[in-house]
């Protein structure tokens, strides 16, 4: 009897985790080598086994793909041809190291822009920009994007708004849900304030005009200052300091689906620029405390190398699902 509750429990767990999202972002890389670049990328049989169903490459820019995502996509390049078990050539590599991640039940996704690039202030046309970033992941055998959209200048101007409704409809048209790739925002947790700080509305305005075509959103709970997200208060049921009314409970109130915030988190302290860092045991209880109220949407952490071992998101896996071992 106690062998078959476990097993349920298992498979309880299990299930709760495949409904769950587990992201997380990848830019600096562990390793250079040719037999390295598919751990540092989470490649599964080649990485430490961690719970991440969905791994970002970042990022894409207008320019082209830097850091990880130019990594993908010139993998041969990176990898060479002298005993490469994965293939001969860029594409044959990518299908190989993607067939590895659907086995495992992970999404490999692109991230666009970050803190690089402020393309709406660029002046950069959102149209050709999806369209380019679209070919990209249809070129790159990728499941998909996320749009990491930190041109906090143009949201305050009343621009930004527009630019990202335009940009998701265009990538939405050329990655169709119905043939399974995901489009992902990365919003900083302050850009769901409204006005007056977002004249125009900020990312209530988006989602109330795109949000049926975005999966969910990597919300970035850090690096706010006095907005510090660091208690299950602060961080889900009231927010304290100057970005107003954007806990999660809070966020869920105004009409975004608790389905689609995904609570973003630096994995240590480096990670941060400023506040919002949590420890791993209070993060892992923040989660099981919001589970127990009816939240198991899932985590994101910036970023995988700093998650060498899978300790970090193995844990919170856990903790999202009132797993015990």
């Amino acid at each position: 009897m106690h062998k078959f509750i476990l097993l349920i429990t298992l498979l309880s767990y299990l299930l709760c985790v495949e409904s769950s999202r587990s992201v997380v972002y990848i830019n600096r890389l562990n390793s250079w080598s040719p037999e390295g670049i598919p751990a540092s990328i989470g490649v599964p049989g080649s990485a430490t086994n961690s719970s991440y169903n969905v791994f970002n490459l970042a990022f894409w820019l207008s320019t082209g793909p830097v850091d990880s995502a130019e990594v993908w996509s010139n993998a041969l390049h990176y990898t060479g041809t002298t005993n490469n078990p994965w293939g001969n050539t860029t594409q044959a590599i990518q299908s190989a190291w993607v067939r590895r991640y659907h086995s495992y039940g992970i999404k490999i996704l692109v991230s666009a822009f970050g803190a690089t690039e402020f393309p709406t202030t660029a002046g950069i046309d959102p149209v050709q920009c999806g369209t380019n970033l679209a070919n990209f992941v249809l070129l790159n055998n990728l499941d998909g994007v996320d749009l990491d959209y930190e041109d906090s200048g143009a949201l305050e101007r009343g621009t930004g708004e527009a630019w990202l409704i335009s940009i998701t409809r265009t990538l939405r048209q050329r990655l169709p849900k119905e043939q399974g790739y995901i489009i992902t925002h990365a919003p900083q947790s302050p850009y769901f304030m409204g006005a007056p700080k977002y004249p125009r509305g900020g990312y209530m305005n988006v989602h109330n005009e795109v949000g049926d075509l975005i999966d969910f959103y990597n919300i970035q709970f850090y690096n706010q200052g006095t907005s510090t997200y660091d208690t299950y208060e602060t961080l889900f049921r009231t927010s304290n300091g100057w970005a107003s009314r954007t806990a999660v409970k809070e966020l869920i109130s105004k009409g975004i689906p608790a389905n689609k915030i995904i609570v973003g988190k630096p994995v240590t302290p480096s990670d941060a620029d400023n506040t919002g860092y949590i420890s791993l045991s209070q993060f892992s209880q923040i989660l099981r405390t919001a589970t127990a109220d009816g939240w198991n949407s899932g985590f994101m952490g910036w970023q995988y190398t700093s998650d060498s071992d899978g300790n970090w998101s193995k844990t919170l896996s856990r903790a999202l699902n009132n797993f015990h071992e």
